[in-house]
């Protein structure tokens, strides 16, 4: 390959790397030096598109780290773009500022790639999708010690490049800890028992519709009883709740372009921080009745 703005003395770096996702992530479409976007600072040494949708942007250089590379981050995050950020190093990594700079690179979202001659290049870390980028953590001290791996797994795999999966988990945890809730609440008798209705059996609270389950909670439960045990609990988490029973069934849908890919991951990054905040005030709620730690 003839590279124009490459050093000679990483071209054989370029082309493992291009050989590397080619292989191991099945990219395909390479573009060599071409611009990506004109309001950003950086014709990345390779282009390619990626099953997953997103776009492949590897850019060959001595260092994991420099200020173009993180103004770069910085405008394609606030545009919103698609594009997976990676860097591919040589031998010249090995000098003392390697271990700042590698931490530099994964704080703003670029994975990092070393290819030496003659060796299988290695994988330093991932990189995060720029249009998931601004998505933020949650405080671990915040969170139930038993659940605080649920919530970092549901982070991790949505930051990875898998938002519908890591919206899917959030989701499903808010399902649990609801039907917990809801469950104990209504074995205290803390719920209105309509005349002439029967007795709600187990699977009502475990396997049976949670939009049902939420409705009846909204309905039935004595929120005074309730708020004198768990001071937190109000009506409107229940209402909140209830929210996100029908959206979570649509993010499963595959983009079919990048511009679809863009507009789902700007959703579904709102869409996550709310639906874990929301989790999080029902831990607040939950952790009175002793069913979760």
């Amino acid at each position: 390959m003839s590279y124009s703005f490459l050093g000679e003395d990483l071209h054989e770096v370029a082309d493992s790397a291009k050989e590397w996702f080619q292989t191991h992530y099945a990219a395909t479409h390479f573009l060599c030096e071409q611009e990506v976007d004109k309001a950003l600072p950086l014709k990345p040494t390779w282009q390619a598109r990626m099953k997953t949708g997103y776009t492949l942007c590897l850019n060959v250089q001595p260092t994991p780290f420099s200020p173009t590379l993180h103004e770069f981050v910085t405008k394609c995050a606030s545009k919103g773009l698609p594009i997976k950020l990676w860097v591919a190093v040589g031998s010249a990594a090995s000098k003392e500022s390697f271990g700042a700079e590698l931490k530099q690179a994964h704080g703003i979202g670029i994975g990092v790639l070393q290819a030496l001659p003659g060796e299988e290049p290695h994988e330093y870390h991932r990189p995060v999708p720029l249009s998931l980028f601004g998505l933020s953590r949650s405080d671990p001290k915040g969170v139930p010690a038993k659940r605080r791996e649920t919530i970092k797994s549901a982070e991790d795999t949505f930051l990875g490049g898998s938002p519908d999966q890591g919206c899917q988990a959030i989701c499903q945890e808010l399902e649990s800890i609801t039907r917990v809730v809801a469950q104990h609440t209504y074995d205290k008798g803390w719920w209105r028992t309509p005349k002439g209705s029967a007795a709600l059996k187990a699977r009502f609270f475990t396997t049976d519709s949670w939009a049902n389950l939420l409705r009846e909670f909204e309905t039935r439960v004595e929120v005074g009883k309730v708020r004198a045990k768990a001071d937190a609990f109000d009506i409107h988490e229940v209402v909140r709740a209830r929210a996100f029973t029908d959206w979570r069934n649509q993010v499963s849908h595959k983009p079919k372009s990048l511009e679809e890919l863009k507009k789902r991951d700007k959703k579904l990054r709102t869409m996550f921080e709310a639906t874990r905040d929301l989790l999080l005030d029902w831990y607040t709620i939950a952790r009175p009745f002793g069913v979760i730690s």
